[in-house]
């Protein structure tokens, strides 16, 4: 997973490989019951520090908010919160249907 975020008007590339459980728990509870298309700012300041969480504190809240374009923002926290869930249900998809 990546996120590129522009600092001192230079492009920087995170990425983060390793999703541990607890992210995956995070992502849950940081996502339930947000409304996207009527977001406040603590629930957005919440999902950036998810998002900084994720990465590794890599950079911070003020970097996300600084160096993402604003048409960036929203998509990509849902690609950050899918791609979490994503690994989690391709894991559990096929569970179930050999019992």
């Amino acid at each position: 997973m990546e996120i590129i975020l522009k600092k001192d008007k230079k492009e920087k590339t995170y990425t983060t490989g390793f999703i541990s459980a607890r992210m995956v728990r995070r992502t849950i509870e940081v996502s339930r019951g947000v409304d996207f298309d009527n977001i406040t700012p603590e629930e957005l300041d919440k999902l950036i520090d998810y998002i900084v969480e994720l990465f590794g504190n890599q950079f911070t809240r003020d970097d996300v908010y600084d160096g993402l374009q604003s048409k960036d923002l929203i998509p990509t926290i849902t690609k950050c919160i899918n791609e979490v869930v994503g690994e989690m249900t391709e894991v559990t998809a096929g569970e179930g249907k050999n019992q």
